[in-house]
């Protein structure tokens, strides 16, 4: 068996390429020539240079492939990179997506994002079924991310071999860009207030996310979507800082209305103004909540459930072994 991986060398793709060796799958890992190889060092796995938008690269990358795992995506807060984030994950989800049918690649999973599912209006947790119908307030990346996600859901309906997942936040080791969540815990570990969103998120271990890609491939459905998150993983803004206060011995931030303070003083400086018209600040796309109810997963999938004082201190003690904090 052989699988091609896009986005192998980021925090979610490096698990799924693990995991695929691990269950002595094969690996083809289409890459960029300024991809950031670290999370694959050591790993016994056949690197392609290529390109989404490349269609000869991706023939060269599918060659004998029985497999593909679409995780790759350009992610971006910058509204000037709004078109090149619809060029990647629109235009090159469609090259890859054709060129692999072509191809008789025999399963396709192909990586979205929570941010593509609904938030309904009654007081309950989301889950597959529910439509996002928010478009005038997504960002620029959810709307590219639901663009694909539609777009392999219409080919899964003409015949397809598609399925799609929607990893919630993903917590685990090998984090090095860092993702959010990782932002989040590097955040809290050095006394600083995380981002974090009013009506809580779903967090994941990264290693659950992984097999969820497997076992979407074995078990999903094809034309199916299956949100890859933790049934006790719903954490509110203090349910995240008690967590963090068990498994890293750091206290929460202090009081907000300091660091307020502390902020509104910062922001006043020179060089925080000279930076502000470098760089604009970009527009607030932030939602209400990311919570999910994952258990169509857990229930046809089999997807693992790690505990998540399990993943957030295997992710501290990366980040502290690997001199992030």
């Amino acid at each position: 068996m052989r699988a091609l991986v896009t986005g192998g060398t980021g925090f979610v793709g490096s698990a799924v390429v693990r995991r695929l060796l691990a269950e002595g799958i094969e690996v083809v890992c289409l890459v960029r020539p300024t991809s950031d190889l670290r999370n694959l060092e050591g790993l016994e796995v056949l690197l392609l240079e290529g390109d989404l938008l490349d269609r000869v690269s991706l023939r060269r990358a599918l060659a004998g492939c029985q497999q593909v795992y679409h995780v790759a995506a350009y992610y971006s807060t910058r509204p000037q990179e709004a078109e090149l984030m619809f060029q990647v994950n629109v235009q090159g989800t469609r090259n890859l997506l054709e060129e692999a049918l072509a191809q008789g690649v025999e399963r396709i999973v192909h990586t979205s994002t929570i941010g593509t599912i609904g938030r309904p209006l009654e007081k309950r947790l989301p889950t597959e079924e529910d439509i996002f119908c928010d478009w005038e307030r997504a960002s620029p990346y959810v709307r590219s991310k639901l663009e694909a996600e539609n777009l392999a859901l219409e080919m899964a309906r003409q015949g397809a071999p598609i399925v799609v997942v929607n990893p919630c936040a993903p917590v685990g080791p090998r984090d090095i860009k860092p993702s959010s969540t990782g932002q989040r815990i590097l955040d809290y570990l050095r006394g600083k207030e995380p981002s974090f969103l009013p009506g809580g998120i779903n967090f994941v271990a990264v290693e659950d996310v992984a097999w969820g890609h497997l076992l979407a491939a074995r078990r999903g459905r094809f034309g199916e979507r299956y949100i890859l998150g933790n049934s006790r993983g719903n954490l509110t803004r203090e349910g995240f800082y008690a967590l963090m206060e068990r498994v890293s011995g750091v206290r929460p931030p202090g009081p907000r209305g300091v660091r307020k303070l502390w902020q509104r003083a910062k922001a006043l400086g020179r060089g925080f103004l000279l930076k502000a018209k470098e760089e604009p600040s970009a527009p607030s796309y932030r939602p209400e909540a990311l919570t999910a109810d994952p258990s169509r997963a857990i229930r046809e999938l089999g997807l693992p459930q790690m505990p998540l004082e399990v993943a957030f201190r295997q992710a501290v003690e990366w980040f502290r072994r690997h001199g992030y904090v």
